[in-house]
């Protein structure tokens, strides 16, 4: 069980901040407490000036990043859409004999005049228009969407 009050606790810190305060005010050596040393670097930062003003073209620079962020036209963007495209068919490639195999075992089981070619191809087909509708969507944010 917990006997500690966290109103000791509270109190106790603040006594630290304060004596760090008036340590750092008066110039005390430090080394006494470790842990109003540690408020005293604390007030130490706090006193320091702020950074200095940001650039004058500041706003535009910003804006135009992210003008060319939000057209997606970046070459990064480009070579992660071609990895993750060559890391999908090396994944088909190790994975494939294991579908066709699940495959083959779903088509004995099944009634034989289901067309499973044609349905497997259609979902393909479904995916691959999705993936264009997607890009096509990211590189034309304005135009129309379907509901």
């Amino acid at each position: 069980m917990n006997t500690r009050d966290p109103r000791s606790a509270v109190e106790r810190e603040a006594r630290a901040q304060a004596e760090a305060e008036r340590a750092e005010r008066e110039g005390l050596p430090s080394g006494v407490d470790a842990r109003v040393d540690r408020y005293r670097l604390v007030v130490r930062a706090l006193r320091q000036p702020l950074s200095p003003q940001l650039p004058q073209d500041f706003a535009a620079r910003v804006a135009a990043l992210a003008e060319r962020r939000g057209r997606g036209d970046g070459f990064e963007e480009w070579l992660v859409v071609l990895l993750l495209f060559v890391m999908g068919i090396v994944g088909l490639a190790f994975v494939g004999p294991t579908l066709v195999n699940a495959f083959h075992a779903v088509a004995a089981v099944a009634p034989p005049h289901l067309p499973w070619r044609q349905l497997m191809l259609g979902a393909v087909g479904i995916g691959i228009v999705a993936a264009i509708d997607r890009g096509w969507m990211r590189l034309h944010p304005g135009a129309p969407q379907a509901r």
